[in-house]
């Protein structure tokens, strides 16, 4: 096919025109009454029928109008913006106008403009007006901005909740957002949420906004509240004084508190998105050596906003102490060569001779000591094998086990691991499946079998930020058997998530 040359310069010329006969009312053939006031507004039917085929329907079809046209349902301001757009490709939206805009554009199939207001919306969705954009994305069947305006919900779960404008969403659109598993909101959020839509529903049909009314307007929509996984003292002390619920659906959920079993409504945690994990450490000084044998330790916390728990940082083995051979002395951690005599950085070959160094080298005479290292590829003892030629520090055994329990002392989370370690002071002990933590008091414990002895923190904090507003707070706990406590010992850290 060959190319069509097209000349931009009689485009320019025709729109020009075009901008001239409308801005000065110039020939116009076709009226219109817009609004509930009835505006006069007129235009040219020959733009009109060669921008949009709902307008050549209605100017030049079968059933086409005679006489001024009504259109009661766009208001003048918006359907100028129309006009505009149809006769020299003017978009000057703004956000009080856009979504009447786009209704417009939808009612007269003028897809290029349903594309630039789309485009628009998506740039500019805020908690102000994503309810509003959402409602009508579904109307005109929108899906790209549809899903475009549940992501935006998904991660600003909280602050959509609480806007004014989510009241007014219809019920499709509530239980498109309240069905959400990525939903980033409290549970308590979701209620308070769906009870302020059930009372501005009642008020739309003209009923009382009893507690029996907002049942019945809630309907099936109140079993999309995840009841089951909410703080129990709020259900109890909140929801079960509402009366949303019937006294049988109360205490089916309250026997799920009880014993985790019997609940009838969605129990899974939602899913929000988290950050990037971060480290907490709750002590501001690492102070001496301290043995901690096999015994229990244990701290609580809680977050004052709902977090993803990674895993649990310790306070790792440090290396044994190494006594010279000659006179007894503690060894310094340096290079020491067999051959010239002289300090090395370099654990197996002296930069003055050549020569293989030692570990270790006493203070105060003199004297060497080699450790007991294990060559890597043929299990020799030595800190030089002399067999394959490579060399292996000796690492110390650990042996940790990890507990996570919650408010109620439940077990959710245990975790035992073989660590080993040579010259790192923390220990990162890793979940396999990172838990979602509530706003509730939660304990670590922590049992580390170790052949060695390992930091022990002070001067530690009793609230830590994570930034935004967001806190970690420690208290003592009753389990620990040792010296751990809000303000020395061991736990040092938590590595958690915050929520997006």
């Amino acid at each position: 096919m060959a190319a069509v040359d097209i000349d931009w310069q009689a485009q320019r010329d025709v729109l020009s025109s075009n901008r001239y006969m409308f801005e000065n009312h110039v020939a116009c053939d076709v009226t219109f009454f817009i609004g509930k006031h009835r505006q006069e507004v007129t235009a040219h039917k020959y733009v009109l029928i060669s921008r949009s085929s709902v307008f050549y329907a209605m100017l030049c079809g079968l059933l086409q109008e005679t006489g001024p046209i009504n259109i009661p349902d766009i208001d003048p301001d918006v359907f100028k913006q129309l006009l505009r757009f149809l006769y020299f490709e003017a978009f000057e939206p703004d956000g009080d106008s856009i979504l009447a805009l786009l209704y417009a554009a939808k009612k007269y199939a003028v897809e290029s403009l349903v594309n630039k207001c789309v485009s628009w919306l998506k740039e500019g969705i805020s908690v102000d007006n994503v309810c509003s954009i959402l409602h009508q994305a579904q109307a005109f069947d929108q899906q790209d901005l549809r899903s475009k305006c549940l992501e935006f919900i998904m991660n600003n779960g909280s602050s959509v909740l609480k806007h004014p404008s989510f009241r007014n969403l219809s019920s499709e659109c509530v239980e498109m957002v309240i069905s959400q598993d990525e939903l980033c909101a409290e549970e308590d959020e979701v209620y308070e949420a769906m009870k302020d839509w059930a009372e501005t529903e009642c008020t739309r049909i003209n009923i009382q906004s009893s507690a029996e009314n907002m049942r019945k307007v809630l309907g099936e929509r109140k079993n999309l509240i995840r009841f089951s996984i909410m703080d129990g003292k709020y259900f109890a002390n909140k929801v079960a004084s509402d009366n949303i619920l019937t006294a049988d659906e109360k205490v089916t959920i309250l026997r799920h508190f009880l014993s985790s079993e019997g609940a009838e409504y969605l129990q899974a945690a939602r899913k929000p998105k988290f950050q990037e994990m971060q480290r907490v450490i709750r002590f501001s000084t690492n102070g001496p050596a301290s043995s901690t044998g096999s015994i229990l330790h244990a701290i609580e916390f809680r977050c004052s906003k709902e977090v993803l728990l990674h895993g649990i940082i310790l306070y790792g083995a440090m290396e044994k102490q190494i006594n010279c051979n000659s006179c007894g002395m503690a060894m310094r951690n340096n290079y020491y060569c067999n051959s010239c005599g002289q300090l090395s950085e370099n654990k197996t070959c002296c930069p003055h001779c050549g020569g293989l160094t030692l570990h270790y080298y006493c203070n105060y005479c003199g004297g060497t000591h080699q450790r007991d290292n294990v060559c890597n590829s043929c299990g020799r003892n030595g800190q030089y094998c002399s067999n394959c030629g490579n060399w292996i520090k000796s690492l110390v055994s650990n042996e940790v086990v990890v507990q996570l329990l919650d408010e109620s002392k439940r077990l959710i989370i245990s975790k035992k691991c073989q660590k080993t370690t040579a010259e790192s002071e923390l220990l990162e002990v890793m979940f396999d499946d990172p838990s979602v933590l509530k706003k509730n008091w939660y304990t670590i414990t922590t049992v580390m079998s170790i052949s060695s002895t390992t930091r022990c923190g002070v001067n530690g904090k009793k609230v830590v930020s994570l930034g935004d507003g967001q806190l970690i707070e420690f208290r003592d706990s009753s389990l620990s058997a040792t010296d751990t406590n809000v303000s020395s010992g061991q736990i040092p850290g938590l590595l958690l998530s915050r929520r997006q």
